[in-house]
This record gives structure tokens, sequence and C-alpha cells, in this order.
């Protein structure tokens, strides 16, 4: 009867805290034409863009844990540079031709 009770907190509280855990993170980032909205969602595996018109989603090649915190690595849209997103305390987004850092989006 203990066991039961328990195994049904417990089951409980996952079903609850889950969608907490799963939670998309979200920044604003700004390149040098204006202000953007950033949304990673880990469990959907998305990296999505907004700003004044329809959202631009990137895709999701690695995602790793550094060491200050969450780096997402994709590409952009119609064959343009490879983005390098930092989550971290010290946010920003790097975007990448080759091997060289063309352009880097401080964020907040």
């Amino acid at each position: 009867m203990m066991m039961s009770k328990t195994i049904g907190i417990l089951l409980a509280f996952v079903l609850i805290a889950g969608p907490v855990l799963a939670a998309p993170t979200q920044m604003i980032c700004k390149n040098p034409r204006r202000s953007y909205l950033v949304t990673f969602d880990a469990a959907a595996n998305t990296f999505r863009l907004g700003s004044a018109g329809p959202d631009t989603f990137y895709q999701v090649e690695r995602v790793e844990e550094g060491e200050n915190g969450q780096v997402v690595r994709g590409k952009t849209v119609k064959d343009g540079p490879d983005f390098v997103a930092y989550l971290g305390e010290k946010k920003r987004i790097d975007f990448i031709d080759g091997e060289q850092v063309i352009q880097t989006d401080p964020c907040k």
C-alpha cells in the first residue's frame, strides 16, 4: 500500500515536471539590421528565429553541453553559412563560412 502511494507520487511529479524540464530556451539577439527572437526547443529539435516577417527555421545538426551551457550547431537557410548558438551565460550566435566566423550576433 505504501509502495503504491510512493510510486503514484513519483509518477505525478514526473508528469508535472516533465514539461518544465523540456521548456524551450529563448533569447533576443541583435544583428546590424534588427533584433530578433530565437527559440530552441530541445524536445522538438527545432531552432526558430522570429522577427517582423514569417519565422525562419535553421537545421539543427548537433547539440552539445559546453562549459558555459548548451551549444547548438547547424545550418542556416538557402545554402547560407553554418551557425553556432551559445545558450549559456554568454549568449550569442556565430555565423561561420568554412572555418571563419563572418558575423557574431550578441544575445540576451
